[in-house]
């Protein structure tokens, strides 16, 4: 009798109490406490379990995670009915209490990790046990020997396993809520985010799963939140910004907004900024960092997605990881024109949109329809302009004043900006680079002065590009005195220099830049027979504005082949965008000769070559010289389009004598005989013909080892005049001479 009241007595769970029935209330006081209370709870479970194999055979026999020895083998195989947990209301009250100091914790403003993280929305409760119980092993040891010996490993320490927590769970969760299914799902939060990967799926049951947490879930529940580990090959924080001048104010109150309201739809959300590099994207997120009071993880997609599949697919779960438990805003950048082309694109992008909610890109080109149509996300996109001539003058003050530093007298802030169409980032790269270079000087309490050669050095040091062979970078020895051309030539060779200093006040201070039909380019033909000096008026303009010079031959660039052409000359100007560069078309006769009357399929195309010239030139910022031999190649259309037309012709016999007397350096050895006026009014030529002859004559003198003489020069100019088919020059020169 005594045997049989033994058996049918109910097994006393009464020692829940004792775990949790002085618990505190509220919130938790520090991180360490909130750990201690849900590691309590763990142990709570584990005591639960153990205390069940012992008085409630018949209810151990449906655990899934332990290996059963073989009497519990033999009960197991048995039928038997299913057993209830008396207690399961108590112990999810317990669970359902620590949650809500986790709440109560957090809405004070203390952010502890693993409060955080139960409370994110990311997890289901079977999903946060599991969770708990891959974290209570890694800061606690003595759970290796607990989670062993629940699952049946009696020689040796065990992590805690997928069985094991359903295991666990049926002592607080009902029936539909402990899903097996659920922590086996490979593209959950859980198992893509937070656990590592199982080494040997096939071996053994998939119950046997470890429960162990990757490095990054493990650091940040630590409190090593900005740890970046293996992260920091391809992400960086960036820390907010305030104050200050916004160039970009009304693109920043539409990025405020619209992310404002996003998130609400349910579906995945990109946010797309796009702008020329160094426009100023970064600094607009850094400002909505500061606004939301969010971290901001910059994201470098070029390095990520160069990766290796596996390994790409660990760094997007870590940044997954930091951007959603630490509500940041996750901002790429370096992403390529045709990206979204790209399988490493879409396989990267589908998995954030998966787990957050939005996503930041900053694109110099607006994504095609390819990303669009991939990615099962909504688009928004903000086009962020380049800063007008305004914005930029005050960015230099800006940036000057941030260093410390100012500007020399010398310095025209309004003749940098009508010269330089820079962004706000290489407004700050050029302050930045003098002063680190040494160049700006000490100046006491004013601090460094910037002037003028230095700052204009490090633009274009700052802007140089590189065209491949299309184009060549020419030097600029040569300044005004060097070019000696007809003077209205002149002239309008100091208006253009005019137009450019003055872009800035003209457009801006005047009104005439919202009037401009085209672009605000200056374009600049030169037209006069071979060696007038065409080629040496752009380099003086290149000198007396301080701008790099390089020289496109459209001989070379043109092709016979269908769209060669257009496509050559579009690499030239994407490479010259943002250079601020004058494009020195040289032998601009060899396509606008092209430019006729259509009649055949050839002209169509001719024409279709050069009218793309005249849309690239318009839409360049900069200065573009066309050099012509030849004026009448170019039809009435054409020259209404440019904004200077200018004659370098054959020099007159005064300029020519001018020429002359200054082809030989001072430092030459002249012969008493030599008469340049003589020379002047024998030969009608050019000046490059007459510097070729100076320097020929000057080879034939030093080869025998005496001075320049009269002779030297009538026949290095009669060679050279040879070159064109004209004749007998030697013969006018010393006849000219003898007759004096």
């Amino acid at each position: 009798m005594d045997e049989t009241i033994e058996k049918n007595k109910e097994p006393d769970y009464g020692f829940i109490d004792a775990y949790f029935g002085d618990a505190a209330q509220g919130v938790f006081k520090d991180d360490k406490e909130e750990s201690e209370e849900y590691l309590r709870f763990i142990d709570l479970l584990c005591m639960l379990e153990i205390y069940r194999n012992e008085q409630e055979p018949e209810m151990a026999v449906s655990r899934i995670g332990a290996l059963p020895g073989d009497e519990e083998l033999v009960r197991a195989l048995e039928p038997h009915g299913k057993a209830v947990f008396p207690d399961k209301k108590k112990v999810r009250a317990i669970l359902a209490g620590l949650l809500n100091r986790s709440r109560q914790t957090l809405e004070g403003g203390d952010e502890f990790p693993l409060s955080r993280l139960l409370l994110s929305g990311y997890l289901s409760n079977i999903e946060a046990l599991a969770l708990l119980i891959a974290w209570a092993g890694s800061v606690n040891r003595k759970y290796e020997k607990s989670f062993a010996v629940l699952q049946g490993v009696t020689d040796g320490y065990f992590r805690g396993t997928v069985g094991l927590c359903v295991d666990l769970g049926s002592f607080f969760l009902e029936e539909e809520e402990n899903s097996l299914s659920e922590l086996l799902n490979p593209d959950s939060f859980l198992n893509a985010v937070m656990l590592k990967p199982w080494d040997n799926p096939g071996l053994f049951a998939e119950t046997a799963r470890p429960l162990i947490l990757r490095t990054p879930a493990l650091n940040y529940l630590c409190g090593n939140s900005y740890s970046l580990g293996e992260l920091s090959y391809c992400a960086a924080y960036h820390e907010p910004v305030t104050g200050g001048y916004v160039c970009h104010r009304e693109e920043f109150e539409e990025l405020s907004r619209v992310y404002e309201n996003c998130g609400s739809s349910g579906e995945g959300e990109i946010i797309e900024l796009s702008a020329q590099p160094g426009e100023g994207k970064r600094h607009l997120m850094r400002m909505l960092s500061a606004e939301t009071n969010q971290a901001l993880l910059a994201v470098d997609f070029l390095a990520l997605s160069a990766l290796s599949p596996e390994k790409q697919s660990g760094l997007t779960s870590d940044i997954v990881l930091k951007t959603a438990l630490e509500r940041a805003l996750l901002y790429f950048y370096a992403i390529p024109e045709k990206a979204g082309e790209s399988p490493e694109f879409c396989r990267i992008f589908s998995t954030l949109l998966a787990y957050l909610p939005v996503v930041f890109l900053g694109t110099s080109k607006p994504l095609g329809k390819e990303a669009t149509s991939l990615l099962k996300a909504r688009f928004y996109r903000i086009s962020i302009p380049e800063a007008d001539n305004a914005s930029q003058l005050r960015l230099w003050q800006e940036a000057a004043e941030n260093r410390g530093a100012v500007f020399s007298g010398d310095v025209s802030l309004g003749e940098i900006v009508s010269k330089f169409t820079l962004s706000p980032g290489r407004i700050i790269e050029a302050v930045n680079n003098c002063i680190m270079s040494g160049a700006g000087e000490e100046n006491g309490e004013a601090g460094h002065i910037l002037k003028k050669s230095q700052l204009e050095e490090q633009i274009r040091r700052i802007c140089s590009v590189a065209f491949g062979e299309n184009a060549k970078r020419l030097s600029s020895p040569f300044e005004w005195e060097d070019l000696i051309v007809d003077p209205e030539s002149e002239k309008l060779l100091r208006m253009v220099c005019d137009r450019v200093r003055l872009k800035s006040r003209v457009n801006d201070d005047f009104g005439f830049g919202r009037k401009l039909p085209y672009g605000r380019g200056i374009a600049v033909v030169l037209y006069g027979p071979p060696g007038t000096g065409k080629t040496m008026a752009a380099q003086v303009l290149a000198k007396e504005l301080g701008l790099d010079i390089y020289r496109i031959d459209l001989s070379q660039i043109s092709s016979k082949y269908i769209g060669e052409t257009e496509k050559n000359l579009g690499a030239v100007f994407d490479a010259a965008k943002n250079s601020n560069a004058i494009l020195f078309f040289d032998e601009a006769d060899s396509l606008f000769s092209k430019r006729t009357e259509v009649s055949s399929s050839n002209d169509k195309y001719a024409n279709a070559e050069t009218a793309y010239l005249l849309q690239k030139i318009e839409e360049y910022a900069g200065m573009s010289i066309l050099a012509t031999n030849n004026m009448q190649n170019f039809d009435a259309a054409f020259k209404r389009r440019m904004t200077f037309l200018i004659p370098i012709g054959i020099p007159d016999e005064a300029t020519r004598l001018e020429l002359w007397e200054n082809a030989f350096p001072k430092a030459t050895p002249l012969s008493d005989d030599i008469d340049f006026e003589v020379l002047a009014r024998a030969a009608e030529i050019s000046g490059s013909f007459i510097k070729s002859s100076a320097v020929a004559a000057a080879y034939r003198a030093a080869a025998e080892e005496r001075s320049v003489n009269m002779n030297d020069i009538a026949e290095a100019l009669d060679l050279e005049c040879m070159k064109t088919g004209k004749m007998g020059v030697k013969n006018d020169v010393m006849q000219a001479l003898y007759n004096g």
